[in-house]
């Protein structure tokens, strides 16, 4: 390593760049964001191959450093540097997520729970399919804890780790109470995901109530919320945008603060979250053999939906074809269909908001110390089921559930230790949509045989197909 060229506090406190090797590594990265990923963006190159040439551009970026470097065991002082200021991106992409999660989960819960007014003649399937979405997810969420410890995520030294403090419930009647907001504001600044979303519901149902007596006043707020949650999302999306360029920094950055153990630490959790996908699936082929229907039928007329699913990484997305799939090939209900598969691509999430929340949430304790008893894992089981009430499905609905999660078991603070993850988002991106939309699915056709309106002469005939195939997502 040469010698440092800029001194003083000014430069090595204020700006972190004392060697020039730090101002080439800025100058690279910003050839990636600019030279490379800026004209992919303006010519609206589609998402899901920006953020494939990102994770590139950040693997080979870091991995280059590494090797100027001389892969080192400890980082040097302009890698430590550069790290800093890739941060800047990464961290703020990171920060900028965080910000959105208090108004997206209120308002999304709130019109979740609105636009249920007036449908009459649905509650029944809404109850039903809200079941099988949210019991799925939670048995998503208990895949996530096994494979966690079974892959001992995030686990180092115990000579190396600091013993953090988590939330202690001594009792299950605690635990409980402790979900109840006395005071809305105090749970939205400490980030109290569970009582947002306890006073969010409360707040839907109080509106439909009202409905009849004070219609004027209530259309108005049900127009307030509209709008509202357009706003946001229209926010949520404009930050989801530039994901691209974070997944470039974050990776990058992981690299090289981190080296090559970084990578085989992220790849054990790659390796977890397809096999988690594949467990699901399992799970979703045994409840529809239990509702009574052919397990084979259902995975050849569900598997185009899969794949689309697993190549476009995204719910709402495919969503069209899960309907359609649903109805034309499978006889599902036109209502039921419509419902249970709309309200699968923006609730209980089985790959979203279900094992990988799971999973990170447990590295992340790991990591930093934190014991994780009985009572660590039926919390946990608890906040990712009603976290993944109202989750977006937008892209990068991972994220905000990760952030939901974490927030709920009190461990928000360590948010920036998943950067790593983040930063190959892509590759398990496309596992985690397929346990979504197969989730969805599942729960349509549990719904609709409970409920006795499926037609299995369509469902059992081989040779229907879908007409109209969308082209694109």
């Amino acid at each position: 390593m040469s010698d440092a060229i800029f001194k003083g506090t000014f430069f090595e406190k204020f700006l972190s760049i004392t060697h020039y090797q730090t101002l080439i590594g800025i100058g690279l990265l910003l050839i990636c964001f600019f030279a490379v990923m800026k004209p992919l963006q303006d010519k609206k190159v589609n998402f899901s191959v920006r953020m494939l040439v990102g994770l590139i551009l950040g693997a080979v970026l870091g991995l280059g450093i590494q090797a100027v470097a001389g892969f080192p065991n400890t980082s040097t002082l302009w890698m430590q540097e550069t790290a800093t200021w890739y941060g800047l991106f990464g961290r703020a992409f990171i920060a900028f997520i965080r910000m959105l999660v208090i108004p997206l989960i209120f308002v999304s819960i709130v019109k979740v729970i609105i636009d249920f007014s007036g449908k009459k003649n649905l509650p029944q399937i809404a109850f039903r399919g809200i079941f099988w979405l949210l019991f799925t997810t939670a048995i998503a969420c208990v895949v996530g804890i096994l494979l966690a410890n079974l892959f001992s995520l995030g686990e180092i030294s115990s000579s190396s780790v600091h013993q953090a403090q988590a939330k202690q419930y001594t009792n299950i009647i605690d635990t409980f109470i402790n979900l109840i907001p006395s005071n809305i504001i105090a749970s939205m600044v400490n980030e109290n995901i569970v009582g947002l979303v306890i006073f969010s519901a409360l707040m839907g149902l109080a509106a439909n109530r009202m409905e009849k007596k004070n219609p004027q006043p209530i259309a108005l707020f049900k127009t307030f919320i509209e709008a509202l949650y357009k706003i946001v999302m229209s926010i949520a999306m404009t930050v989801i945008k530039y994901m691209p360029y974070a997944v470039i920094a974050l990776l990058a950055r992981t690299i090289i603060s981190n080296g090559i153990p970084a990578i085989i630490q992220v790849s054990s959790f790659v390796a977890a979250i397809y096999i988690a996908t594949l467990i699901m699936l399992i799970v979703h082929i045994a409840i529809v053999s239990i509702h009574g229907v052919s397990p084979i039928m259902f995975i050849k007329k569900a598997l185009g939906t899969w794949l689309l699913a697993f190549t476009s990484r995204s719910s709402v997305g495919s969503l069209p074809m899960t309907i359609s799939t649903l109805t034309v090939r499978m006889g599902v209900n036109t209502g039921t269909a419509n419902l249970v598969g709309s309200l699968g691509s923006t609730m209980g999430m089985n790959g979203c908001a279900g094992f990988f929340p799971a999973l990170l949430a447990v590295m992340v304790a790991h990591m930093v110390g934190i014991e994780t008893n009985i009572q660590f894992y039926i919390m946990l089981v608890i906040v990712v089921v009603i976290g993944s009430i109202g989750i977006a499905g937008i892209p990068g609905t991972a994220t905000v559930a990760a952030t939901v999660v974490l927030s709920g078991m009190g461990m928000a603070e360590y948010f920036p230790l998943i950067g790593m993850v983040l930063a190959v988002d892509p590759i398990i991106d496309m596992a985690r949509t397929l346990a979504n939309v197969s989730g969805a699915m599942t729960a349509a056709v549990a719904t609709d045989r409970e409920i006795g309106l499926m037609d299995m002469a369509v469902y059992n005939d081989p040779n229907i197909t879908l007409e109209n195939e969308p082209s694109e997502v």
